[in-house]
């Protein structure tokens, strides 16, 4: 039987994986381990494109959005939350 035991970082404030889910997170990973860094790699990729239709160059928008997504692993850890 599966776990269906919520895995992403916000659980405690009533998000629940499914909540991502519909927001764009891939579906294979709800609930399952690795769940929050598969969010942060489809929030990246999705402020890539958002940033390269915003008029930066493919190399601009990966920098940026490689910026943010590292700002959101530090304010993680700063919170004592993991990756899983």
């Amino acid at each position: 039987m599966e776990d269906k035991k919520d895995k992403n970082w916000l659980t405690k404030q009533g998000y629940s994986d499914s909540d991502f889910v519909e927001a764009g997170a891939p579906r294979e990973v709800m609930y399952q381990d690795g769940f929050n860094r598969a969010m942060l790699d489809t929030v990246h990729a999705q402020n890539v494109s958002d940033y390269i239709s915003s008029g930066m160059n493919e190399s601009e928008a990966k920098f940026k959005a490689d910026q943010q997504r590292n700002m959101a692993i530090k304010a993680a850890k700063a919170n004592g939350l993991s990756m899983t």
